[in-house]
C-alpha cells in the first residue's frame, strides 16, 4: 500500500547537505562529526516548522506580536530538540549512524515537490 507523505520544499543548500550526509554516513560513518548530523536534523526540522506552521500564519495575516510570540516558542522547542538529539546522536555507534542514513533517506524525496501551493 502506498503511503501518503507530508513534506516541505527545501533550498538547494539543504538539499545538497542531506544528500552528502546520507552518502557520508553510509560510506564512512566514523568520519562524520556527530555535531554535523545534529545540525542537519535541526535544519530539516526548522524548514518543516517554517513551511507548515510559520508560513500559514503569515498568509492568514496573524499580527506581528503573535508571530513574535510563536517564533520565541519555536526557538524554545528547537532548543529542546537539539538537547535531545545531542544525547542520542552524540553517542551513536557507526552501525547506528549507517541506519540513521536510511532514516534520513526515507524522509528525503528529491525532485518530488511540485510548486508549493499559493495561499491567497
Amino acid at each position: 500500500m502506498a503511503a501518503t507523505v507530508l513534506g516541505c520544499p527545501i533550498d538547494a543548500r539543504l538539499d545538497t547537505r542531506i544528500q552528502r550526509m546520507i552518502t557520508d554516513l553510509r560510506e564512512a560513518p566514523s568520519s562524520v562529526a556527530r555535531d554535523e548530523i545534529i545540525q542537519l536534523i535541526i535544519d530539516m526540522t526548522d524548514a518543516s516548522f517554517k513551511y507548515h506552521f510559520v508560513r500559514p500564519l503569515k498568509g492568514l495575516g496573524v499580527g506581528f506580536a503573535t508571530r513574535t510570540s510563536i517564533d520565541v516558542g519555536l526557538l524554545g522547542a528547537m532548543r529542546v530538540i537539539r538537547s535531545s538529539l545531542s544525547r542520542v546522536v552524540g553517542h551513536l555507534s557507526d552501525d547506528q549512524a549507517v541506519k540513521l542514513a536510511d532514516y534520513l533517506a526515507d524522509a528525503y524525496f528529491p525532485g518530488t515537490a511540485d510548486e508549493p501551493p499559493r495561499l491567497s
